[in-house]
């Protein structure tokens, strides 16, 4: 089975100039493979490092070292450390979602544009965008007087499920999670659980971050421990 991805001697370190340019070691020797359809969840102490992998792949922060090989469905294979910036910049728009506890969104965009907003990048014309949005805002509980809203007086909780919400519109190839259930109570917990099942069968490979073990371990496929900036499997 081709792999998806592939992460080999991965090594992201930080020049810190307020310390007199000490170095710190975010990750080092990161390696795994994730195939289509599967889902990886890495769980570690806070401070460990399991976001700055995440974050690697995403190319929002340049590995120091390593190799990300991925297999584009537009570019074929490629190593997301070195790809060129316009490459990621197109990736991120067309194959790779990301899924972070904290919101970033524009002041003047509305709970309902902003989940609509992706699936217009992908060319998806507005009536289409607009019911999917509609359809995803519906699933993930979000009040419909909340959608012509704009965000940034939402809750913790509401603002999480709309990130959930506009990542997993999308159905991505590879989408990473950065704890998607911080801030939620049990039953939107069992819906972000029943929509990661259906990504999974739909074949959108998941890598993600976990402190709620519980709700890994009911939905992962291989589980990853990050300790001391090395991560090995558990078995």
């Amino acid at each position: 089975m081709t792999a998806l991805i592939q992460v080999d001697q991965l090594e992201k370190t930080f020049l810190m100039h307020q310390f007199g340019e000490k170095r710190i070691t975010g990750c080092r020797g990161i390696g795994f493979t994730a195939h289509k359809g599967e889902f990886l969840g890495i769980t570690g102490q806070s401070g460990s490092g399991k976001s700055t992998i995440i974050k690697c792949i995403y190319r929002t922060y340049l590995p120091s070292s390593g190799h990300i090989r991925y297999q584009s469905e537009r570019f074929g294979l490629l190593d997301l450390a070195d790809a060129p910036d316009r490459t990621m910049l197109a990736i991120r728009k067309e194959e790779i979602g990301y899924v972070s506890q904290f919101l970033s969104i524009m002041p003047r965009m509305t709970a309902l544009e902003f989940v609509m907003e992706p699936l217009l990048d992908m060319g998806k014309n507005e009536t289409k965008a607009r019911l999917r949005a509609r359809d995803m805002l519906a699933h993930f509980n979000l009040r419909e007087a909340l959608w012509d809203t704009y965000p940034k007086t939402f809750s913790g909780g509401e603002k999480l499920r709309l990130n959930l919400a506009r990542a997993m519109a999308r159905q991505s190839r590879l989408l990473l999670l950065d704890e998607p259930t911080a801030s939620l109570d049990e039953a939107s917990k069992e819906t972000v659980k029943e929509r990661i099942n259906d990504l999974k069968k739909s074949g959108t490979t998941m890598i993600g971050i976990f402190h709620d073990l519980d709700f890994m371990e009911s939905v992962v496929d291989r589980t990853y421990k990050l300790e001391h900036g090395l991560l090995e499997e558990v078995m």
